[in-house]
């Protein structure tokens, strides 16, 4: 009996491939992991299995990549009888299987929830059965649902727990002046943390308007040169970039009045509605939660995360 495993542990080969959006963030996500390759089963069947996992976590309403790759959900298949039954026209191949799921966070190498399934194949040959068994896989099974809203969960708990050393953590962060770091910390708490959620954005809210004047005497400099360059929708782009509690909104204002006089009636109606917006604390705070989040994004783009795994053949 050929036993396959795969499993995420802190040593073994790296494999890193995850979708970053705006929109993954202030939400629960789980990022999939798979191997590139797994001894006794294909490519084509790795695909269907990853495709499956997937189907199980979008039908509980998660996203199935985080923008941090903090939280996954990974696999174990084990290929435990696989024989070979007589029949008519051909013999048939059966193999019976378990798949295993893990929700685990990487930092802390925390394991949330945990499921196993047995599974039954078959087919004209042992690849087949194998295939037939992972498409098998019943995605809005009951007990999955429940494997993936245990692991969701113990997510918030975490975050209810650890909300006051986030908020620390960011803080250290701002006075090192690593403000998209602290704002890539501070949007890894989810919106369904109610207790803590509240106070994340008021923090981030304060963290950005800190890296706006940070940021201020490059995006002047930035304008000047693309006005220099009579690129003047360029420099109003840039202008619009910087948000009015930064200490050069006056200059900016000073400088965007220049090339609005150099802009055709379509491009100074797009400034003056960008404008008008400032005016409108609503639409401010929106802006400034969207930015917020650009961010926090870019910043985990340029930090890449990657998985470990060890291959075992037993």
């Amino acid at each position: 009996m050929k036993i396959i495993y795969f499993a995420l542990i802190a040593l073994g080969f790296a494999f890193t491939s995850f979708a970053q959006s705006t929109n993954d963030v202030g939400k629960i996500a789980l990022s999939v992991v798979m191997p590139e390759n797994v001894d006794g089963l294909d490519v084509s069947q790795l695909s269907k299995l990853e495709t499956k996992i997937y189907q199980i976590v979008t039908v509980s309403g998660l996203a199935a990549s985080g923008y941090n790759n903090n939280f996954v959900i990974y696999p174990k298949f084990a290929i435990y009888e696989s024989n070979i039954v007589e029949g008519g026209m051909q013999n048939i191949t059966v193999v019976t299987a378990e798949l295993s799921l893990f929700i685990k966070q990487v930092d802390n190498n925390l394991l949330f929830s945990t499921i196993s399934k047995q599974l039954k194949g078959s087919g004209s040959n042992k690849e087949l059965a194998i295939t037939n068994a992972i498409s098998k896989i019943p995605t809005s099974d009951s007990e999955f649902k429940t494997f993936i809203e245990n692991g969701k969960t113990k997510i918030i708990q975490y975050y209810e727990t650890k909300c006051v050393d986030i908020i620390k953590k960011s803080d250290s962060y701002i006075k090192m002046q690593q403000y998209d770091q602290a704002l890539g910390l501070l949007m890894t708490v989810p919106e369904e943390v109610s207790s803590c959620y509240n106070q994340i954005q008021d923090k981030a809210i304060e963290v950005y308007k800190a890296y706006q004047t940070q940021k201020c005497a490059e995006l002047i400099q930035k304008a000047k040169t693309s006005l220099a360059a009579n690129d003047y929708v360029g420099a109003l782009n840039i202008l619009s970039e910087i948000d009015p509690s930064a200490s050069c909104f006056n200059e900016a204002q000073t400088l965007a009045k220049t090339a609005e006089t150099k802009v055709d009636a379509e491009e100074k109606k797009q400034w003056d509605f960008q404008m008008k917006q400032y005016n409108d604390a609503v639409s401010l705070e929106k802006q400034r939660v969207e930015a917020i989040k650009e961010i926090a994004v870019s910043y985990y783009k340029s930090q890449p995360t990657t998985v470990n795994y060890n291959y075992i053949v037993k």
